[in-house]
């Protein structure tokens, strides 16, 4: 039942700063007069209409309905409107109520969550179901060549208009300029006719890009994907890991007093010993660091005896023990004097000496002050001898790959000379990341952790790490996922697939190659006064997302044909088993924004809401630094041009699939040119029929055989074409034409969403964030425990209804 009330807004002067107040007012269900502040009701529970109108600097009274659920208020909106927060209902599955080292995990545990989508991905996937080998035009086969028109195989010319919808870039990067703070700017690619020149090789690559999708045809390119992807971890696994050190081409276990429990814990204090070595505040040693007598650090890798004293982690309220460690007290190089024991160590609030002191051999270990908040290094030591495990190659490539990860995802801020990463104030980096290549090598002596799971005297390493908080290796590759799908990139030209046949290809591992049945020529701009330019500085574009494919909720799918993982399921199950697939081809869908967004371009109106979008691709503050790009001009929206498409010796389904992207139905759109998150890009294609000629070879045998005029055929001859390979797909996929994933996904991203919600890359506010801070979303969504992340996935394009905006 719906109940209407009274939101009072007032602004209070309070000694010169202004100060509101927000209450709902309103008789509920039970006929009691309530008052509510706005800041008990959650903010998801206020509609997005309201919210905006809140934050006016007024006072103001507004007439409100919304739902009572007992004494909680939903779906708060002005009166006489409509809910505008898009509901979604999602299966999750919860993680936490799943043993993570029992075999027999394959039902999950379900709830049904609201999951109200809030903002869409700038980008998004075309599903790649496998391929059918099927003998039909949309499997591989040799092309038929260029050396004379087939009889029954389509030749001639297609005229082509392109208009633009949002702003074209056209970045001229041969005469870019960079200041001193390594900030590009680009001036606008202009032909010697003053007009905008669009390289050729931008419209192939767009109309390639999408005849692969809408023929499933394989990847023409998917280097660099062998390898197995890292991600992070769960900072409880770090309880799991057992110190360990490489000797002699095997895994010693350095568990200090400790037995190894079967899931790797301690069965009792922490394996390593703590060394003191830094400030908390700062990534400088502390005063109170542990030294040597001769008042030296430890470093590295140095083996030493030390004595230890047993110290117990309270809980500061109620003094309830947490877990119990060693903190070295006194050190020194092994074979000389480390002195007498010492007294016992003082307490505090929540560390409690216990005065057990221990005489100890070990190594020091050395990772630096790669958390903000790290105080110590660590001692490994065994007071028994050491378990020995071989080493298998396995985990030395794992090792290498992972440290390869490392050090390849770091390279370009540490050639830009930082210090640590970006999201850390107080930190350096990791020794591995900064290592080279010596850190990718398990050679003897290398102290890391080891992943162990224990069964009765038997010990099994399942994994090396550098850190306890660590990255871990997803168990399979991207490329490993594509195996007999049909999907790789050709190997040889007996498999060359429909987009390798008409566009070409090379082959990526070896000789051999194909110039392709198609060629564009005669690309001219045909509107004047299209160039839209900006002051000499440029206008500061945002900073573009990189691919990061690790992040499996987004890149990978559960199955073959491109299912997202589950909502909830646990981050290591992404690329965990070969029945796992890749989500497809990445598509950045066409946004369908403001009339106005476009307007007063290079002002800074990154924090005005405009009908729940905001101006993403402006650099908040108009900050220009290495991580933006700073653009002269643009091509203006309804500019056009014009195109010629040569083709020789096309099949009728090759055709009909290159007439369906050159004539999309009206209010779909290709992407095209830079800055595609942000909008960017958006053409308008058309066929000029009028201009066309396409003819069977046995038509062009007649034409050149003839001394008198030969018309060209209607064009309804080729159009039909169309609906043969529109009918090939039904055949191959089983299911109608616009049923089929990709097909559908396809309509999708050329046409755009139609639920006016914001697009832009993920983050917790609803405006560009100036400080950047994205990666907190991601954080949230992974966060475990009891106030644990949703653990969402990005949504399948076809009905994709949009992410939270608080993950949690």
């Amino acid at each position: 039942m719906t109940t209407q009330g009274t939101l009072n807004v007032k602004l209070i002067n309070q000694r010169g700063s202004l100060k509101k107040e927000i209450h709902l007012i309103f008789t509920n269900q039970k006929g009691q007069y309530t008052t509510k502040k706005i800041d008990t009701i959650p903010e998801d529970q206020i509609s997005i209409a309201l919210t905006e109108k809140i934050k006016e600097d007024r006072s103001q009274s507004l007439d409100v309905e919304f739902e009572e659920d007992g004494d909680q208020l939903k779906k708060i909106r002005e009166k006489g409107t409509q809910w505008d927060r898009q509901e979604v209902i999602l299966t999750i599955r919860n993680d936490d109520d799943v043993d993570p080292f029992s075999t027999n995990n394959s039902q999950p545990i379900n709830n049904n969550v609201n999951i109200r989508g809030e903002f869409h991905n700038p980008y998004n996937f075309i599903p790649t179901p496998p391929r059918k080998n099927d003998n039909s035009e949309l499997f591989d086969r040799a092309p038929v060549g260029h050396g004379k028109y087939h009889q029954d195989y389509w030749s001639g010319n297609i005229t082509v208009k392109l208009k633009t919808k949002t702003p074209l870039l056209i970045p001229d990067a041969g005469n870019a300029t960079e200041d001193n703070n390594g900030h590009k700017t680009y001036p606008l690619r202009i032909g010697a006719d003053g007009k905008p020149l669009l390289p050729i090789t931008s419209v192939k690559g767009a109309l390639r890009s999408a005849y692969e999708m809408v023929t499933n045809s394989r990847y023409s390119i998917f280097e660099k994907h062998e390898d197995r992807l890292a991600y992070r971890m769960p900072p409880s696994i770090g309880l799991q890991l057992v110190p360990a050190r490489i000797e002699n081409g095997n895994i010693c276990l350095y568990s200090g007093t400790s037995d190894i429990g079967n899931d790797g814990k301690p069965q009792g204090a922490m394996y390593a010993a703590w060394l003191e070595r830094y400030n908390r505040n700062n990534p400088n040693v502390s005063n109170h660091a542990q030294k040597y007598s001769n008042d030296n650090l430890p470093n590295h890798g140095d083996r030493v005896i030390a004595w230890l004293e047993k110290y117990e982690k309270v809980n500061p309220h109620n003094q309830r023990k947490m877990f119990s460690y060693w903190k070295v007290r006194r050190i020194a190089l092994h074979g000389q004097n480390l002195g007498s024991k010492p007294n016992q160590g003082h307490s505090s609030k929540s560390h409690k000496s216990t005065g057990i002191m221990e005489k100890v051999e070990g190594y020091v270990c050395i990772t630096n002050k790669n958390i903000d908040n790290k105080h110590d290094e660590r001692v490994f030591f065994d007071t028994e001898a050491p378990i020995s495990i071989t080493l298998t190659e396995e985990l030395r490539k794992k090792w290498k790959e992972l440290i390869s990860n490392y050090q390849d995802i770091h390279k370009s801020e540490i050639d830009k000379g930082m210090q640590s990463p970006p999201a850390l104030q107080n930190a350096r980096w990791s020794r591995h990341v900064k290592g080279g290549e010596a850190e990718r090598n398990l050679s003897d002596g290398t102290l890391c952790y080891a992943h162990v799971r224990r069964k009765g005297s038997n010990y099994q390493v399942l994994n090396l790490y550098p850190v306890m908080i660590t990255r871990g290796l997803y168990d399979f590759s991207p490329d490993s996922l594509l195996d007999d799908t049909f999907l790789k990139p050709a190997q040889d030209i007996k498999e060359l697939s429909p987009a390798d046949r008409v566009f070409g290809w090379v082959n990526q591992n070896s000789k051999g190659s194909y110039k392709g049945n198609l060629r564009i020529n005669g690309l001219t701009c045909t509107t004047n006064n299209c160039i839209e330019n900006f002051s000499d500085r440029g206008l500061p574009l945002n900073i573009l997302g990189q691919p990061q494919p690790s992040q499996a909720r987004f890149y990978q799918a559960q199955d073959k044909q491109g299912t997202p993982l589950n909502i909830g399921s646990e981050k290591g199950k992404g690329y965990s088993n070969s029945n796992q697939g890749l989500r497809g081809r990445k598509v950045y869908p066409h946004q369908n924004l403001p009339a106005n967004h476009w307007d007063n371009a290079n002002q800074d109106r990154t924090q005005q809401n405009n009908n729940g979008h905001y101006q993403e691709y402006y650099r908040p503050k108009s900050e220009r630094d290495d991580q933006n790009r700073s653009i002269l001009g643009w091509v203006k929206p309804d500019t056009e041009f014009t195109f010629n498409i040569d083709i020789t010796n096309l099949s009728t389904v090759e055709l009909g699939a290159l007439l369906l992207i050159l004539d999309l139905p009206e209010n779909h759109y290709h992407r095209l040119g830079g800055g595609k998150p942000f909008g960017f890009g958006s053409v308008k294609l058309t066929i000029d029929w009028d201009k066309t000629d396409l003819r069977k070879g046995e038509d062009w045998k007649e034409y050149y055989s003839s001394l008198l005029k030969v018309d060209k055929p209607d064009a309804t001859v080729a159009k039909a074409s169309i609906e043969e390979f529109k009918q090939a797909i039904t055949t191959s996929y089983g299911k109608e034409f616009e049923e089929v994933s990709f097909i559908k996904a396809l309509w999708v991203a050329t046409q755009g969403y139609s639920d006016n919600l914001p697009i832009h890359y993920p983050r917790l506010d609803r405006q560009p964030n100036p400080n950047g801070e994205a990666f907190k979303w991601f954080v949230k969504n992974e966060r475990t425990g009891d106030n644990g992340g949703l653990k969402v996935a990005l949504p399948m394009l076809a009905n994709d209804g949009g992410l939270p905006r608080n993950p949690s």
